[in-house]
């Protein structure tokens, strides 16, 4: 702004010299034209400030790696869109509570201005924007407004293949339960009691053993695969074990196997998922993606 007004300066010593030396019309038209900018510049000014609108679109399914950003959209009246919008941004990563280098962004009162998002590391992102300017189309006079808002960004991981593989077979049917169905191949056998249907009875062991027994149908039960995952400081590693949670996670449900995952945060109580489904694995990863990781784990490397 410094630098505008010392060329209006320069502007106005020379239309004034030019005025001085030729007192014509034009001359008279210069003086007075360059004379109205500065009181001009300061009404645009108040008026935008009083009618402009800022928002910000946050776009949907970001993932690691990503080439996108925020879309920020100044809204002004037409008969007041001669201004400029300096804006603030910052962003603060909500797993490690890191604040971002500030960021100023100029748009017009009447435009759009995409600001980049940074998906290096997966996370949840909280873009604030705090301090607002607005500036005359001369840049000469500005106004602050207050203008407090934020948007929550979340970076996805991506999935990771492990250094070792999960084997399924090791998560197949490790004991029986009752089964819920009235036949089944798999069954048990203990004594009839009142009420039990004839068809279960097993008559071939009930005439070698001289009593009514019955059998009882039963069911592979799954065995309980569980998914750790330990919460560090270190955003690379993170990153890694992330995507080989959400690799191994997906394989489990391929394979049509329930399993927990059990997230480790340093100095608390661990956290416990239970996945059954895809709805279930994209609640998990959201929620760990805004869990906090202590500071003390910087001083524990």
């Amino acid at each position: 702004m410094v630098k505008n007004w010392c060329i209006y300066i320069v502007l106005l010593i020379g239309v004034v010299t030019f005025f001085l030396f030729y007192q014509m019309w034009l001359a008279w038209y210069c003086l007075v034209v360059v004379l109205l900018i500065p009181p001009i510049a300061l009404i645009s000014c108040i008026l935008n400030s009083m009618f402009t609108t800022l928002k910000l679109d946050v776009p949907k399914n970001i993932k690691m790696g990503d080439n996108t950003g925020l879309l920020l959209v100044a809204e002004t009246p037409s008969i007041f869109s001669f201004s400029i919008c300096r804006v603030t941004v910052t962003s603060t990563e909500v797993m490690t509570e890191r604040v971002s280098k500030k960021r100023k962004v100029e748009i017009d009162s009447r435009g759009k201005k995409e600001i980049p998002i940074d998906t290096t590391h997966c996370g949840a992102f909280v873009y604030n924007i705090k301090k607002v300017r607005m500036y005359d189309l001369f840049k000469l006079f500005f106004i602050p407004r207050r203008i407090t808002f934020s948007q929550e960004v979340l970076v996805r991981p991506l999935p990771v293949i492990p250094d070792v593989l999960p084997d399924s077979n090791g998560f197949k049917a490790r004991m029986l339960k009752k089964s819920s169905q009235s036949y089944s191949e798999i069954y048990d056998v203990r004594d009839y009691v009142v009420g039990d249907p004839i068809k279960n009875i097993h008559w071939k062991l009930s005439a070698k053993r001289d009593k009514i027994l019955v059998k009882e149908p039963q069911e592979h039960c799954y065995g309980h695969a569980r998914i750790y995952l330990e919460l560090k400081n270190d955003r690379e590693q993170m990153d890694r074990k992330l995507g080989e949670l959400l690799f191994t996670s997906n394989y489990f449900l391929e394979h049509d196997i329930d399993h927990k995952i059990r997230v480790l945060p340093p100095m608390k109580r661990e956290v416990a998922f239970d996945i059954e489904s895809q709805r279930d694995l994209d609640t998990a990863i959201i929620k760990i993606l805004h869990m906090k990781i202590p500071k003390e784990t910087e001083d524990a490397k």
